[in-house]
């Protein structure tokens, strides 16, 4: 038989996880949550070694789904780089006694007696209208 042979469907569906799993971890990254990326290092190992044990048929079938994991590790990397950056900048702003943005704003909301919210205060009810019964 001639082809390509497709990839056992538990090793390719734990590669497209892992690939999701990395993905869902650089949206957190950018958005500035710190990620815990303990035993991913354990799961790639196991898959990969899963993979050699497999006939070079199946194997190679899993080329596709094992490149979709290693093309979603360097935009991880990259949001792992930038959140690194900024919290060093926002170490190093405190360490100069530079206040960072959301400190900054908390400053100013207590200075003019406001909460600190993005909403405005809420303006106080009208006072009642005088009724016609008081003389």
């Amino acid at each position: 038989m001639t082809g390509t042979a497709s990839p056992p469907a538990p090793l390719a569906e734990r590669a497209a996880a892992l690939a999701a799993t990395l993905d869902d971890a650089r949206r957190e990254a950018e958005s500035g949550v710190l990620i815990d990326l303990a035993g991913l290092e354990d799961r790639v190992a196991r898959l990969c070694a899963e993979a050699e044990g497999l006939p070079r048929g199946a194997a190679r079938a899993l080329l596709g789904p094992l490149g979709d994991l290693v093309a979603a590790l360097d935009p991880l990397a990259a949001a792992l780089t930038d959140q690194q950056a900024q919290r060093e900048e926002a170490i190093a702003a405190a360490l100069d006694g530079r206040d960072d943005p959301h400190t900054a704003r908390r400053r100013a909301a207590a200075a003019y007696g406001r909460p600190d919210s993005a909403a405005p205060a809420p303006s106080p009810a009208p006072s009642p209208a005088p009724s016609d019964d008081t003389p």
